[in-house]
């Protein structure tokens, strides 16, 4: 493939990426250093720097079987090569999914799952983690006819009776009666899951690829629907220009690429593939191009996407044309444009996807530092006008501002005490909340529902331990959501109190919201009722219908439960950390009034000491919160830098206009 287009967007994300995190590896020591390195903003930094430690950039192609995706990706990622990289024929080819990389910790391999993988109740995930469990080979790179050898493995089958099949779950039992009765063999894939770790400069820059077989490979592997395709950057459906949506292209594309429920995603693009057999030599050209823009037209109407997704191409052709460096041909064949639409989808997808989850809570933390530093400010310019005014008073008057600082303190210290008692009140309405995300006792009820649903002897009985445990879930779910709104009405009304009584910065505390993970669970549930209803459920082998069950969607739930225990914990851990320090800090600022009113009382001189000392710190703290407002700003510049790295900041400026840079 040129690699005009894909490489550029992947060089210039890298360098945004080289960019941002350059600048939180530098944000650290100097926050250290300057006494603002708090547990929020650590844990915000170091999560951000894991998103953009991570290199991977997901392409997954999807389709039914026939419809050319395996030539799709030759065509786009590796024609130069020369050949053909991935095995490709006419009929069924790609019998096993496919991820291709590069890992530079290791040689180039071939690995592949053996197919029994699947009498194993371990997750693919698992199996991913035991070495033991695949066939590993040396990719021969330096011999194209041994490498194209060792990579046609990929679409090994195997004939094996139907019983067999069945067991492994690839043979629907309402066919299997009348072949067992004939005993007859079927033909299954000999691999469950094909890993090629492949030199290639895409690669390198962390591009991904998932090739897919058909509709019903992809069915029977829960993990590579619902956690390897959502989770791709750019996700590619392939038809057939010469087909059409087909019944089963529709059934696919709403079961598993726009599930119900699911958002719009932008890295979503429809491919017509196979176009070349709608050219006619015959036919003027603009009549050809007329036809095949009202298919692509029709294609975009079905399917409920913009007319900019979907694209009408020939894979075939395109290879044929980059190889061969055939310019007409391949403009012809419309790859380019296919190339130029993934390359700027996928990569702003991966990038949008660091700016929401990460970069907005390292900016969020740097906000809170900003107002504590902005109530330090507040702080030490009411002392240097509180001082300032002593220069006139007598002593009896200055003796009378004691006392009443004094009176101050102490009524402080009543307040102080009530945030202690506020404080204590919302542990323990964290241990309630935590105790409601435990993930033993839910663990419990999943092995109990298991077990309920193993030994159902009907289908109804089945269906009905399905749903009982998702209510269950669902009950769990609405108690965290109770429990987190109390918490929030208290933290907010904890705050208010100090802002209102004693004149403090206005901060707006972190919030934890449930909320998102409860339309995860509402999606998870819908998928749920459509798994339960369905006739495949039906007429799949009860031990198979279990453990897709669990794999497809109660894993899943699992999953969300786990992650919003881990954020409910981030948040009990964090939410009143910039309170106490505010309160810290006043209660210093009290005292030390105190003590600048009792030297007052001694000698006039040593008032503007003070004064000049507090002036200074206005200066560092004035310098401390422009650079914040820098990092910020460096932060959330999604402009691209050139190739020396450089970008034109951002810049604020302090109170003496003066620019200051992060």
């Amino acid at each position: 493939m040129s690699e005009t287009q894909l490489a550029m967007q992947l060089s210039a994300f890298t360098r945004w990426k080289n960019r941002q995190r350059k600048t939180l590896q530098q944000l650290v020591p100097w926050l250290k250093q300057q006494g603002l390195y708090t547990a929020e903003a650590h844990r915000a930094i170091e999560q951000s720097l894991n998103a953009l430690n991570d290199n991977r950039i997901t392409v997954a192609v999807a389709g039914e079987f026939s419809r050319g995706k395996t030539e799709l990706i030759n065509a786009l990622f590796f024609s130069d090569y020369g050949r053909r990289l991935l095995p490709t024929d006419a009929g069924r080819t790609t019998m096993c999914p496919t991820e291709v990389f590069q890992d530079d910790s290791t040689e180039p391999y071939l690995h592949l799952l053996p197919i029994e993988s699947r009498h194993q109740d371990a997750s693919l995930h698992r199996l991913k983690q035991d070495p033991s469990a695949w066939i590993r080979q040396p990719l021969e790179l330096n011999d194209p006819i041994a490498l194209e050898k060792q990579l046609k493995e990929i679409t090994a089958h195997r004939q094996v009776p139907v019983t067999e099949a069945v067991r492994l779950g690839l043979y629907r039992t309402e066919y299997a009666e009348q072949q067992l009765r004939d005993n007859e063999l079927v033909e299954i894939p000999k691999w469950r899951l094909a890993q090629v770790n492949f030199r290639h400069p895409l690669l390198a820059q962390g591009l991904r690829i998932l090739d897919t077989p058909g509709l019903n490979a992809v069915g029977n592997e829960p993990e590579l629907t619902y956690e390897m395709l959502p989770n791709a950057q750019a996700v590619v459906f392939v038809l057939g220009a010469d087909t059409g949506v087909t019944r089963s292209d529709l059934e696919m594309w709403q079961q598993f690429i726009r599930r119900p429920g699911s958002q719009r995603r932008r890295g979503l693009m429809v491919v017509l593939n196979k176009a070349d057999t709608l050219w006619d030599e015959l036919r003027p050209n603009d009549e050809v191009k007329q036809s095949i823009d009202r298919q692509c037209q029709d294609v975009a109407r079905i399917l409920d996407v913009g007319q900019n997704q979907v694209f009408a191409a020939s894979a075939q052709k395109a290879l044929v044309a980059r190889i061969q460096n055939n310019g007409p041909l391949e403009e012809q064949s419309a790859i380019n444009s296919i190339e130029q639409y993934l390359s700027n989808v996928m990569v702003k997808n991966r990038r949008d996807l660091i700016m929401q989850n990460h970069t907005e809570n390292v900016c969020q933390s740097l906000e809170t530092l900003e107002n504590i530093v902005s109530s330090r400010l507040k702080r030490n310019a009411a002392q240097v006008d509180s001082l300032g005014d002593l220069s006139g008073q007598s002593d009896t008057a200055v003796a009378q501002m004691l006392r009443d600082t004094q009176l101050d303190k102490q009524r402080y210290h009543a307040s102080v005490e009530a945030y202690k008692e506020s404080r204590n009140q919302f542990k323990s309405h964290g241990l309630t909340l935590m105790e409601a995300l435990n993930p033993n006792t839910l663990d419990n009820v999943i092995e109990h529902a298991r077990q309920q649903m193993s030994g159902a002897w009907t289908t109804h009985g089945l269906k009905k331990a399905m749903r009982i445990l998702f209510d269950d879930i669902n009950m769990r779910m609405e108690t965290v959501s109770g429990q987190t709104q109390s918490m929030r009405r208290l933290v907010r009304t904890i705050y208010r109190r100090f802002q209102s009584e004693h004149n403090f910065h206005p901060v707006h505390p972190t919030m934890f919201s449930i909320v998102k993970h409860q339309v995860e669970l509402g999606l998870l549930h819908q998928e749920a009722d459509v798994f339960r209803s369905s006739a495949r459920t039906a007429l799949t082998e009860q031990h198979f219908v279990v453990k897709r069950y669990f794999q497809t969607i109660v894993d899943r739930a699992r999953n969300v439960f786990l992650i919003a225990r881990e954020n409910a914990l981030q948040w009990l851990n964090t939410a009143l950390d910039p309170l106490t320090l505010e309160v810290k800090e006043h209660r210093g600022a009290l005292s030390q009034k105190i003590n600048d009113l009792k030297h007052a009382g001694q000698s006039r001189n040593t008032i503007q000491k003070r004064i000049n000392t507090l002036q200074r710190d206005n200066q560092r703290l004035d310098g401390q919160l422009t650079s914040l407002r820098n990092v910020r700003n460096t932060l959330n510049n999604q402009a691209i830098p050139d190739e020396k790295g450089q970008v034109k900041p951002q810049l604020v400026k302090n109170r003496k206009n003066e620019s200051v840079s992060a």
